[in-house]
């Protein structure tokens, strides 16, 4: 199973966080989101810069979010969320590049084309070797890495503006 992860803030600083579970085949077997969250003018204070960060670290430790399947990757559109998210699942921050570099992975990031003129390039928690690259990969022959995350930010943009309109 394939995770995506993402964090979503609205215009008036709504926070809601959601974990979509995919098949390898690209798809949805599970969806879990959390609860719109409006930070207290304190959370605000003692955060500061890191308040993302750390409703990103709290959604990601709360094991309901996992149960009941179990995820090998978890993709994620923010490249913070590798920086403070240390939990024992391999995350992988996911970006299309223009570039006809080859295949490859050098520890913690790494290349992997999929068409002729566009790759993805990745960065991940963990160092990644030859079979999770290679899971990866298989992966984008399948279907298009980065679609599930419009899906998923999607959905916490409602989730957010339905809480907003109650």
């Amino acid at each position: 199973m394939i995770g995506y992860f993402s964090l979503y803030k609205s215009e008036n600083e709504t926070y809601a966080g959601g974990f979509l579970i995919l098949n390898e085949k690209g798809i949805p077997v599970s969806f879990k989101y959390t609860d719109p969250v409006k930070p207290t003018r304190i959370q605000k204070i003692i955060y500061g810069n890191n308040l993302k960060n750390y409703f990103a670290f709290e959604i990601l430790t709360n094991k309901d979010l996992f149960s009941p399947h179990d995820v090998e990757i978890i993709f994620t559109d923010d490249k913070d969320i590798l920086n403070y998210a240390d939990i024992e699942k391999t995350i992988i921050y996911l970006i299309e590049v223009n570039s006809d570099v080859g295949f490859g992975v050098k520890e913690k990031e790494g290349v992997i084309p999929i068409d002729e003129n566009k790759s993805l390039k990745f960065y991940s928690t963990k160092i990644v070797d030859s079979t999770l690259l290679k899971k990866i990969r298989s992966y984008a022959e399948v279907f298009d890495l980065l679609e599930p995350f419009r899906r998923l930010k999607e959905a916490l943009i409602y989730i957010c503006s339905s809480e907003e309109k109650e």
